[in-house]
């Protein structure tokens, strides 16, 4: 292993890194998983659980509030529609599939907030109702709108921000966002039509109906203040109380552990929360939840070996419980780590 420990937000980047890593989830999708081999730690959405259903244990995982990242927002009558990509979040199919619903509303001229990489790529297929504002750093805009467009996290944002939010995500039409339908699209972190399928097709019609309940709302500001109070209770009870900067330094120090043959046999390794056994003629497989991969099968002999790693032993008594040398005792634990069957804990 290398010295330096890194964070990727690119999933393609952190999939070809032979170093140490750890993933900030942005544009990750449910049925992907990341490579573990190399993974410390990963941050993600206080509303997203795609990870551990991928397969990564909830032990490495720490969750922040991504939708402090979003730009300002202002609510202007005659501000227009806007669709928001949200940073890191999007990816050019879906825009490409926003734009062309929008190239069917003519008559309405609408402002695309978007990276400059998905910009490049889906530039050329827009009509002339359509502006593009390309951005880096989301906090740093500011926009006027009467209604927003966007999905993921950043819906959260600006429905704190009161602005009328219309959901178009990944999984399909959501709808806008009003004190009856808000708790069923959270359940979903506003990735679409909760339940809908993947990239599913998004009816014109029913989005256009939408801008008109909106336009014809009596009780907008009532909706809007009471669609804010919601999120601002929901963020308050899911935010953890560990900034991303404390929780890369702990891995950080776990990392230069197991990078040190001294330390590390200072270590504790666990069974991973996300793994369970089955026991069939003799032979213990253990299983990864959610995704019930194989990760390894042992003889009924070794399972005392197992069940010692739900206790606190450390890397040094386990070796010398079992009269291992140093590398026999690491090629055993160095291929559960990699596979993530096993986490590694400071000594308490």
């Amino acid at each position: 292993m290398s010295s330096n420990i890194n964070l990727y937000t690119d999933i393609e980047k952190a999939k070809a890194a032979d170093e140490g890593y750890i993933y900030l989830k942005k544009n990750h999708k449910s049925f992907e998983i990341i490579p573990l081999k190399n993974l410390f730690g990963a941050i993600q959405d206080i509303g997203d659980v795609s990870l551990s259903k991928s397969g990564v244990p909830n032990e490495i995982i720490t969750h922040i509030d991504l939708s402090l990242e979003v730009p300002n927002v202002t609510y202007k009558e005659d501000g227009g529609l806007v669709y928001y990509s949200p940073f890191g979040g999007d990816s050019k199919e879906h825009v490409l599939t926003i734009i062309k619903l929008f190239n069917r509303l003519p008559s309405m001229n609408i402002k695309i907030y978007i990276s400059n990489k998905i910009y490049d790529f889906v530039k050329g297929f827009s009509n002339s109702n359509i502006n593009f504002f390309c951005y880096r750093i989301p906090k740093e805009l500011s926009i006027e709108a009467n209604k927003v467009i966007t999905h993921g996290y950043s819906a959260r944002s600006f429905i704190k921000q009161k602005i009328p939010t219309i959901i178009v995500g990944v999984n399909g039409l959501g709808g806008w966002i009003t004190p009856d339908n808000i708790n069923y699209l959270l359940k979903d972190n506003f990735k679409g039509r909760p339940s809908g399928n993947y990239n599913e097709y998004i009816p014109l019609e029913i989005l256009v109906d939408e801008f008109t309940e909106i336009k014809e709302e009596n009780n907008l500001n009532v909706i809007l203040n009471k669609n804010a109070s919601i999120i601002r209770n929901y963020t308050k009870s899911l935010t953890n109380s560990n900034r991303k900067e404390d929780f890369i330094n702990k891995q950080s120090k776990l990392y230069n552990y197991l990078n040190d043959k001294i330390k590390r046999l200072k270590l504790i390794p666990k069974l991973a929360s996300n793994v369970y056994l089955i026991e069939k003629e003799g032979v213990t497989a253990i299983l990864r939840e959610h995704i019930n991969n194989i990760l390894f099968s042992v003889p009924e002999s070794d399972l005392e070996f197992l069940e010692d790693l739900k206790t606190n032993i450390s890397c040094k008594i386990l070796k010398e419980k079992y009269e291992m040398t140093d590398d026999e005792f690491w090629d055993i634990m160095i291929p559960l780590w990699e596979r993530k069957a096993i986490i590694f804990c400071h000594e308490i």
